[in-house]
C-alpha cells in the first residue's frame, strides 16, 4: 500500500544501531528525532538519553508511537504530531538523528544548520543529495547545497544503506551523514542571495551571471571590474568558486554599491 508521505520505512535492525551508535549518546543528551515513522530509531534511542523529541507528520504513526510510550510508561520521550518544517525548535541544546523524508530532505537541513543550539546531527537521505550536500568546489555535485551545509558545519559520509533495508524499497540508495555544528554567525542576506543566483545559471560564466544580478542590472562593465577586484577569471563557472570567493564578490559588490547611492 503507498503511503500518505512516502516513507520508506527502515527495517534493518543493525543499520538502525549503527545510525543510533554514529551519535555518541549519553545521558545528559536530549535528542530530537524528525520522522521517526514506525519507532525503530526511537525505541534505540529513549533509553540512552535525558529526553527524546519526535516530530511525526503521520496522523496514524503518531497515534502508534504515542500509544508505545504510554502503555510502556515512557517518561522521557514525547511524540509531536505535526509538519517539522513548522515547528518550533527548543532552544536547549540537543542532537538531531533522522532518516530524513526523501521529499523534503534539504529543506529540513536549511531549517537546522543555521541554529546554534544543535551539537550533531546524523541523517540519512538518498545518497545523491548526500554527495551534493559534502561536494568540494570544482566538482559536478557542488552547488547552493553544498556552500551552505559547508559553511554550517563539518560533513562526513559514513555509510551507504541499501534499498533492501527498507519497506518499502526506494529505488534509490541511502546515505548515512554526520554534521557537526560549527556555529558560524549569519552571513549577510546577500551572500547566499548570490550563491543561489549564481548556481541557477551554472552553466554561464561568473561574469554573464553576476552581470545579470538585480545589483548590477546587466552592466557588464562593472561586473568585469568587481571580479577583476576579486582577482578571479571572469570566465570561470560557478562550480570553480570557493566559499572565499562568494564571499569577496559579496563585499565586492556591496562596497560598489553603497559608493553609487
Amino acid at each position: 500500500m503507498p503511503q500518505k508521505y512516502g516513507q520508506n520505512f527502515l527495517i534493518d535492525k543493525n543499520i538502525a544501531n549503527n545510525i543510533v551508535k554514529a551519535a555518541n549518546l549519553t545521558k545528559q543528551d536530549e535528542v530530537l528525532e524528525i520522522g521517526p515513522g514506525r519507532g525503530i530509531l526511537t525505541k534505540i534511542i529513549q533509553p540512552q538519553v535525558k529526553y527524546l523529541t519526535a516530530v511525526e507528520i503521520d496522523n496514524n504513526l503518531f497515534h502508534k508511537l504515542s500509544n508505545y510510550i504510554a502503555l510502556n510508561n515512557i517518561k522521557n520521550t514525547k511524540i509531536i504530531n505535526g509538519d517539522f518544517i513548522g515547528y518550533n525548535i527548543p532552544t536547549t541544546k540537543f542532537k538531531i538523528i533522522s532518516n530524513l523524508p526523501y521529499n523534503i530532505g534539504t529543506a529540513i537541513i536549511q531549517k537546522i544548520l543555521p541554529l546554534k543550539n544543535w551539537t550533531c546531527a546524523i541523517l540519512m537521505l538518498q545518497k545523491d543529495v548526500s554527495r551534493r550536500l559534502i561536494a568540494h568546489f570544482k566538482t559536478k555535485k557542488y552547488g547552493y547545497i553544498s556552500i551552505f551545509t559547508s559553511y554550517y558545519a563539518e560533513s562526513k559520509i559514513l555509510f551507504d544503506v541499501s534499498p533492501k533495508c527498507f519497506s518499502p524499497q526506494p529505488k534509490v540508495v541511502s546515505s548515512v551523514i554526520k554534521l557537526i555544528n560549527k556555529n558560524q554567525k549569519q552571513p549577510e542576506p546577500l551572500f547566499f542571495e548570490f550563491v543561489k543566483h549564481f548556481f541557477s545559471m551554472r552553466r554561464k560564466t561568473i561574469l554573464n551571471c553576476l552581470a545579470s544580478s538585480k545589483y548590477l542590472e546587466s552592466e557588464k562593465k562593472r561586473a568585469l571590474q568587481i571580479i577583476n577586484a576579486c582577482n578571479l577569471d571572469p570566465f570561470l563557472r560557478p562550480e570553480n568558486l570557493s566559499i572565499a570567493d562568494f564571499f569577496y564578490l559579496t563585499n565586492e559588490v556591496k562596497k560598489s554599491t553603497i559608493c553609487r547611492l
